[in-house]
């Protein structure tokens, strides 16, 4: 028997992902290595217990999608012990929300990559195919009566679907924005901080954030969004000049409690989906 499974190996992308989201630095108003952001709950070293928690969680959803019969039975099989990992979370965090919505976000893509193993391709759309097969059922959610949560409640007052309807699309917008440029810059001459960071701003001119909806409303969305698009006017993370500015935007957005956690969670899936075809390839071992 292997020491490392199908689904360990799944496992520790998701745990990666979210590593080297919180290590991007500087990020506008997010937890990073050099500061709190908008947050007086958590630092960086809450995020790394957080992960380290956590991990075990992942690799048991992809042990769940290994071994589905049909997508569509997923999320019965996974939600218990998605319930059970926030109680894991909280008790590492001393109750911090550091990964509420990333444990939703790639608790259901490492059921998906399990699941997408059995047939040898961990490659983008096969897995995004049943993510959103398997988080489908999860737009339920928006039918009960007493939206007792933020997400919920931001469906009956302004119908932003959120997690679960990043989820549901297959995470079109990771897709759609932070992957490509993870794809394309990844072997450039560029540093792998700084292609993360140019994710994150392409989701923070894109999305809409429930996290910064929950802070600012439409007017600090409206902000958060041309903010960054002028960042990649001026080139961003991959430039001198947007570079050193990113340190004042994350000022800014600390001053104006706006922090863009929905689209970090969304940098976090396109990590995973951009590193989990190479963490399973079949390259030698220097212990051959």
């Amino acid at each position: 028997m292997s020491l490392f499974s199908t689904a360990d190996v799944i496992g520790s992308a998701c745990t990666l992902a979210l590593l080297l989201e919180v290590s991007a630095t500087p990020k506008p108003g997010l937890v990073d290595r050099l500061g709190n952001g908008a947050h007086d709950d958590m630092d960086f070293s809450t995020f790394l217990a957080s992960a380290a928690a956590i991990a075990p969680y992942f690799s048991a959803c992809a042990r769940e999608g290994l071994a589905l019969s049909a997508p569509e039975e997923a999320l019965g099989r996974i939600r218990p012990l998605g319930v059970q990992c926030d109680r894991v979370m909280l008790a590492a965090t001393k109750g911090a929300n550091t990964h509420k919505g990333a444990i939703f976000s790639l608790g259901i893509l490492a059921c998906a990559a399990g699941y997408a193993s059995r047939a040898g391709d961990l490659s983008p759309n096969p897995v995004c195919a049943a993510a959103a097969v398997m988080a489908a059922p999860a737009l339920g959610d928006f039918d009960a009566p007493d939206p007792g949560t933020k997400g919920l409640r931001l469906y009956a007052e302004q119908g932003v679907t959120g997690v679960r309807g990043e989820a549901a699309s297959g995470f079109a917008s990771a897709r759609q924005w932070a992957l490509p440029v993870l794809e394309d810059l990844s072997g450039k001459d560029f540093t792998e901080n700084d292609i993360h960071l140019q994710a994150l701003l392409l989701l923070m001119a894109n999305v809409r954030d429930t996290n910064v909806l929950a802070r600012g409303g439409e007017e600090g969305l409206a902000y958060v969004r041309t903010a960054a698009r002028e960042q990649l006017a001026r080139g961003g993370a991959l430039s001198v000049d947007g570079k050193a500015r990113l340190v004042a935007m994350d000022k800014d957005f600390t001053r104006r409690n706006l922090s863009p956690g929905g689209c970090a969670d969304l940098l976090a899936v396109a990590i995973f989906l951009h590193r989990l075809p190479g963490l399973t390839g079949r390259e030698g071992s220097l212990w051959q």
